[in-house]
């Protein structure tokens, strides 16, 4: 699927599950503005005064990696528009660093800055990139940026102790 990306700076490309909106708090939503402010350039720098950018985001910003790392959310971070962009969904295993579940089946790509804004009030109207209906399951994902970005349905997870009689 074919899309373009236009943003406003900081901000990021955020594929999520549609289900997980509900899961959101205060908490994670304010670890994930400062995520997105990489350089320490918007009003949140004076909530730390006299601390470095760098320690304050890695610091407050754990509550937002924790929801992430939990296979809920990606988010692609862009400092610049982008014009042809592309995802696309295939079947097998690959070797990526990021996992996707979505187990309602129906993937949100959305800007993380209209994410932030739009799910603490589900009554506004969140305006999505695109809305993806998929299989449902774990998607491996690979990524160019956020112009290629492929998804592989992982049909059986590699476990840790697979070969449990070796041990």
């Amino acid at each position: 699927m074919k899309f373009n990306y236009e943003h406003d700076d900081p901000d990021g490309l955020v594929l999520i599950d549609e289900c997980y909106f509900n899961e959101f708090n205060s908490d994670i939503l304010y670890s994930f503005d400062i995520f997105l402010d990489y350089k320490g350039r918007t009003e949140l720098i004076y909530d730390f005064p006299d601390e470095k950018w760098e320690v304050v985001r890695a610091r407050e910003a754990v509550a937002f990696k924790d929801f992430c790392n939990s296979g809920k959310m990606i988010v692609l971070l862009a400092n610049k528009s982008i014009e042809n962009c592309e995802i696309d969904f295939m079947d097998g295993k690959c070797d990526a660093d990021m996992f996707l579940n979505v187990p309602s089946g129906k993937l949100v790509l959305v800007n993380a800055s209209e994410l932030i804004q739009c799910v603490p009030y589900p009554e506004s109207e969140m305006e999505k990139i695109l809305e993806i209906h998929v299989e449902k399951g774990t998607y491996a994902v690979k990524n160019d940026g956020i112009k290629k970005i492929t998804c592989y349905k992982n049909a059986s997870k590699k476990l840790v102790f697979d070969n449990f009689s070796e041990l």
